[in-house]
């Protein structure tokens, strides 16, 4: 999917995707956003700590509407502009 479109301006996407956080042993909740953008890019220059999205599959997005960054596995997508993921 092209992140950008011919104005420069970030294309928003709609995307589902189940809740897994292995360390609190919960999730399974479905969650929907009509209008995402994926935020961030993959090296970061934080001296705090590296999320090092690649090696740790995870992408963080937020949806146009809020300023609230949600962290997912795409693994864990099950559906991506309303189409159907198939694993």
């Amino acid at each position: 999917m092209q992140l950008r479109g011919e104005d420069r301006e970030l294309i928003p996407f709609s995307i589902t995707f189940v809740t897994c956080n292995l360390k609190l042993d919960e999730g399974g909740e479905k969650i929907t956003i009509k209008k995402a953008i994926l935020v961030g890019s993959g090296d970061s220059k934080s001296e705090v700590k590296n999320p090092n999205h690649f090696a740790n599959y995870t992408r963080n997005i937020r949806s146009v509407n809020s300023d609230q960054i949600v962290k997912i596995h795409p693994i864990l997508v099950t559906r991506f502009n309303k189409q159907r993921i198939t694993q």
